[in-house]
Order: structure tokens, then sequence, then C-alpha cells
């Protein structure tokens, strides 16, 4: 890897390159103070994820957090790294996220397992009918397929409690609704993609709605306000189905 030189005033260099896994691993500017890991080839893969997950817990140590590092955000696939320029030069800081990316390790998840009883269709899955026949399946082969695999988080974004899915089968693979709603109800069960959702609070939303939980997925009076993390592992049991 060849870094910029080190000069004065030097905050915002472009962005790096380095060869690591016999691939190329951007790493680039996010702001001051930022930067953002994404080894990912467009698609996701479970190896990256559980490492990027390895990576966040060793930049959580505290003798990190004492050179400037302040906060780690995972993503999908990808880490953003925050840090104090004031403390960590750029430079540093891309030349240590690299370091500990290379001795990252697939470790495993760790995380709890969640059970969400879903009602299917009706009111609380509008998209359920409509999803079938795009697919060209029946709306109980939906439900099957759906509530018979294992999800596992992979991030926690967009919104408090929004937790990305990753694990959805691929039959049902299927791009985001040409017209977003307006507003979708807390605990709506969506699907996007290739990724599968619950959805924590009410709100805009451009996913496909199949039912409904009754589950919390954020309580910001709770001591752990998002009731799921990376690396939990969540299934999904039918309740009533409504075709």
């Amino acid at each position: 890897m060849t870094l910029p030189k080190k000069t004065t005033g030097d905050m915002a260099p472009p962005p790096w390159t380095s060869r690591l896994d016999n691939g190329s691993v951007p790493v680039s500017m996010a702001g001051v103070g930022g930067l953002l890991l994404n080894p990912s080839n467009g698609t996701f893969d479970i190896v990256i994820q559980e490492r990027l997950l390895d990576l966040a817990a060793t930049l959580r140590d505290k003798a990190n957090i004492a050179r400037g590092v302040r906060q780690t955000i995972l993503g999908v696939n990808n880490l953003l790294l925050k840090f104090d320029p004031l403390v960590l030069h750029p430079n540093a800081a891309c030349e240590m996220l690299l370091g500990l990316w290379a001795k990252s390790s697939p470790r495993g998840a760790k995380g709890k397992t969640f059970e969400f009883q879903v009602d299917y269709g009706a009111e609380q899955g509008p998209d359920l009918i409509p999803v079938a026949e795009q697919l060209g399946m029946s709306v109980a082969n939906v439900v099957k397929l759906h509530s018979e695999a294992n999800y596992r988080v992979a991030a926690v974004g967009s919104m408090p409690g929004y937790a990305y899915m990753v694990g959805l089968p691929p039959e049902l693979t299927l791009k985001r609704r040409d017209v977003p709603r307006v507003s979708l109800p807390k605990g709506s069960v969506i699907i996007a993609g290739v990724q599968a959702s619950v959805f924590p609070m009410a709100g805009p939303c451009g996913w496909h709605a199949l039912g409904q939980t009754t589950a919390t997925l954020f309580d910001p009076h709770s001591s752990h306000p998002c009731l799921l993390a990376p690396g939990d592992v969540v299934r999904f049991k039918v309740g009533k189905v409504n075709a």
C-alpha cells in the first residue's frame, strides 16, 4: 500500500487502496475524521461480515479509543471508523484499519436467537399476494420459504432498531416497491432485494410488507434500546395466514 506523504494540513487525502486477501480493499474518506472500509465485491458475504464483527470488537478496545478512535459503525459488508483527526492522523488511521482488517478472522456469530410470531397477509401484510403474483408462486409457498429460513442480523441502522437481516431465500428476491408507502406500521415484517427486516416504528418504507409481529424492536426506555444486534439470529414463526 502506498499512502500519500504526510504534510501540514493533509487531513483529507484521496481514497486509498490496499492489496489484501488477493483482492483490492478500498478505504475511503468519509468526511473529516471518518474512514469507510468496504471489502465487499457487491454481493453479501457472511465471512466478510464476521471478519468485520471481529474488527469492530477490536477497534472498541480501550487502548485504541485512547489513540483517537471515537466510534465504529458496522454496515452490511462495510465498516465506518470515526476518529479524532487532531489525535490520529488519517494516514495512521488508515494503516491501523487495514492492519487490523488483515488480522481479523471470521470467528462466527455469538449473538442471541430470537423467534417472532408473524400474522401474514390482509392488513398486516398487504404485499403478500402481490409478492406471490410477481414471483409466480402460491401465497403458501411464499410464507413457507420466508418462515423456514434462518436470518442473521448483519447491521442495525437507517432508524433506531432497524435490523438488516441476511438469509432471505433467493426465491424471494424482489426489488423494492416502485412507489414507497408514506407510512408502514410498527412491527411490519418486510423484504426487499436479498434482505429481510422488521419495521421498528411507523414510517415511510419501500420494502414489501408480508405480515406483522407484535415484537418491539426499539424501546427508548430500556437499558438496551435496540432489541437486535449484529450477529443475532432471527426466525419467523407462522401465526395466522390471511390470503
